[in-house]
C-alpha cells in the first residue's frame, strides 16, 4: 500500500521537517547571494538591464540583456554559479559584452542548446531602425564562428522597425525568433526561422519569415512557445483601434496558420476596460496555454492571466471564466514573465509600485484552478525591494529543486545594474509540510488525521472530506486545495 507507507513516513518525519526547516515558499533563499538571496552585477558604467534568463543542466544561470559600452549599448551576458557568484570559466570574468550592429542593441531572449552553446536573440539598430539579430556563444563565452561564420546574424525583414522579443529552439537545431515587423504602414506579428548554421530556413513559409496581421492595426509578438507536435504559439498584443488586447496566433511547423486553432489560427481577447498587454506565455503538459501580462482596470494596471484550451477557447475551469486579474502592489502592477511548476502551480513575476513611488520586484503564485496560492508567503504574493530606487523584474526560471530565480534591472542610486533574486519555492519536497493539513494552525484527529487516514486507505476526491467540519479560519477546506498541499508540499502522489 504505497499511500499508507508514504503517510507513515510523513508522520514520522513531519515534526522534524516542521521544526528544522524555517524557509517557506516565497522567502528569499539564504543559500544564494552570500546569504541575502540577492545578487547585483555591474558590467560597466551606465545602465544595464537583464531581460532574459536560461538555466543550464549543471544549474548555472545565463542572464542576458543590454549594457553600456561607453558610447552605446551592446548584447550583454553574464553566467552565474548555483550560489549566485559569477562563473569565471565564462569569458574569464563571468561577463560578455558583444557589439552586433553599428548602434544600440539588446538581448531579449536566451536559450541553451543541448550541446551547451548559448543562443541570444534581440534587436539591433542599423542607425535608422531596428533589425532582428542573434548571436551564438560557445560554453566558454566566445562567439561560435560556425554560426554564420562570425557568430552573429542580422536580419532586416520589413521597411521599418523589426524588433525581436522571443526565442525557441526546435529539437532539430532550428531556431525560431519572433517579434514585430513593419509592413510599411503598421506592425505585424513576425516570425523568422533559422537553420542551425544561422541561415534562413526557406522551408518555413518559403522565405524563412512570416508576417501576420492580427487585430485591426498594430500587432506585437512578445512571447513564443513550441508545442511537442511542432506547432508554434505566438502571443502578444494587438490593437482594436481603441486600445490593445491579448492576442494569440498558432502556426503549423511550415509557418502556415493553424486553422484548428479557433478556426482562423488567431485569438483576440480583451481583459478589463482598458489596455491588455501580453508579456509571456507557457504551455502546460496537457496542451493548455497560459498567457500572462498586465491589464488596465481603468485607473491602473494589475497582473492578469488567461488560460486557453488547445482549441483556442478560454478554459472555464480556470477561475470559472478563463481569466483572472490580481492587484499586487499599490499601483502599476506589470507582469513580465511566467513559469509553470510540475504540480500545476503558476508563477508570475514582474514589478509593482511599493506605495513610495518606486517599483520593486513582485511575484504572485496561483493554483492550477486560477486562484492565488495562499501557501506562498501566506497571501500568494511577494514584493521585494532590492536597489536604492526602482527595481524591474523581467525574467523568471524555475530550478529543478523548486527554487525560483528572477532576473531584471535594479537601481544602484546612479544607474541600473543586472540583478538576480532567488526565492524558496518548496513545491517538490517536504520543506513546508506539516500535519496541519487544513491550515488552521492545529492538528486534530477529527480533521487532519481523518483526512490522512482516508487518503492512506485509497480514497480520493471530495469523499475524503465527507462529514468533516472545518474551522472558519482554516485555509484549505476543499479537495483541490488539500490535494495540492499534500502533493506540492509533502511529496505525496495522489490521483485527482
Amino acid at each position: 500500500m504505497p499511500k499508507l507507507q508514504t503517510l507513515v513516513r510523513l508522520l514520522l518525519g513531519w515534526a522534524l521537517v516542521s521544526s528544522t526547516c524555517s524557509a517557506a515558499p516565497g522567502d528569499l533563499d539564504a543559500t544564494f547571494g552570500s546569504g541575502t538571496g540577492k545578487v547585483i552585477t555591474q558590467h560597466s558604467t551606465g545602465n544595464e538591464y537583464a531581460y532574459a534568463i536560461a538555466l543550464q543542466p549543471d544549474k548555472k544561470m545565463v542572464v542576458g540583456g543590454y549594457c553600456y559600452n561607453g558610447s552605446d549599448y551592446d548584447f550583454c551576458l553574464a553566467r552565474y554559479l548555483p550560489n549566485g557568484a559569477l562563473d569565471t570559466s565564462f569569458n574569464s570574468t563571468g561577463k560578455v559584452l558583444t557589439p552586433i550592429g553599428p548602434d544600440d542593441e539588446s538581448v531579449s531572449a536566451v536559450a541553451v542548446q543541448l550541446d551547451g552553446k548559448i543562443v541570444a536573440a534581440g534587436y539591433c539598430s542599423n542607425g535608422r531602425n531596428n533589425d532582428f539579430c542573434l548571436a551564438r556563444f560557445l560554453p566558454n563565452g566566445a562567439l561560435d564562428t560556425t554560426f554564420n561564420t562570425t557568430g552573429k546574424v542580422i536580419t532586416a525583414i520589413g521597411p521599418g522597425n523589426d524588433t525581436a522579443f522571443a526565442l525557441a529552439l526546435q529539437p532539430d537545431g532550428k531556431i525560431i525568433v519572433a517579434g514585430y515587423c513593419s509592413n510599411g504602414s503598421n506592425n505585424d506579428f513576425c516570425l523568422v526561422r533559422y537553420l542551425a548554421n544561422g541561415t534562413l530556413d526557406t522551408n518555413f513559409n518559403s522565405t524563412g519569415t512570416v508576417l501576420t496581421s492580427v487585430g485591426t492595426a498594430d500587432g506585437f509578438v512578445i512571447a513564443l512557445a513550441l508545442q511537442p507536435d511542432g506547432k508554434i504559439v505566438a502571443a502578444g498584443r494587438c490593437s482594436n483601434n481603441m486600445n490593445y488586447d491579448f492576442c494569440l496566433v498558432r502556426y503549423l511547423s511550415t509557418g502556415q496558420l493553424d486553422a484548428s486553432f479557433n478556426t482562423t489560427g488567431k485569438v483576440v481577447k480583451s481583459i478589463g476596460p482598458g489596455n491588455s498587454y501580453v508579456s509571456a506565455l507557457a504551455l502546460q503538459a496537457d496542451g493548455k496555454i497560459v498567457v500572462t501580462g498586465f491589464c488596465s482596470n481603468g485607473t491602473s494596471f494589475n497582473f492578469c492571466l488567461a488560460r486557453y484550451l488547445p482549441s483556442g477557447q478560454l478554459d472555464t475551469s480556470f477561475n470559472a471564466i478563463g481569466t483572472t486579474v490580481t492587484p499586487v502592489g499599490a499601483w502599476g502592477d506589470t507582469a513580465t514573465a511566467v513559469a509553470l511548476q510540475p504540480d500545476g502551480k503558476i508563477i508570475v513575476v514582474g514589478f509593482c509600485d511599493n506605495s513610495d513611488g518606486h517599483f520593486d520586484f513582485c511575484l504572485a503564485r496561483y493554483l492550477g484552478e486560477g486562484i492565488l496560492d495562499m501557501g506562498f508567503n501566506a497571501n500568494g504574493k511577494v514584493i521585494t525591494p532590492i536597489g536604492s530606487s526602482d527595481d524591474y523584474a523581467r525574467a523568471v526560471a524555475l530550478q529543478a529543486d523548486g527554487r525560483i530565480v528572477v532576473a531584471g534591472g535594479c537601481s544602484n542610486g546612479a544607474d541600473t545594474d543586472f540583478c538576480l533574486v532567488r526565492y524558496e519555492g518548496g513545491p517538490f519536497d517536504a520543506r513546508n509540510c506539516s500535519l496541519d493539513i487544513d491550515g488552521d494552525n492545529q492538528v486534530l484527529a477529527t480533521t487532519d488525521m481523518l483526512i490522512g487516514t482516508r487518503i492512506a486507505l485509497g480514497m480520493s476526491g471530495p469523499s475524503v472530506l465527507s462529514g468533516i467540519a472545518f474551522a472558519s479560519y482554516a485555509t484549505r477546506t476543499t479537495w483541490p486545495a488539500i490535494r495540492d498541499y499534500l502533493v506540492s508540499q509533502c511529496g505525496m502522489s495522489i490521483v485527482p
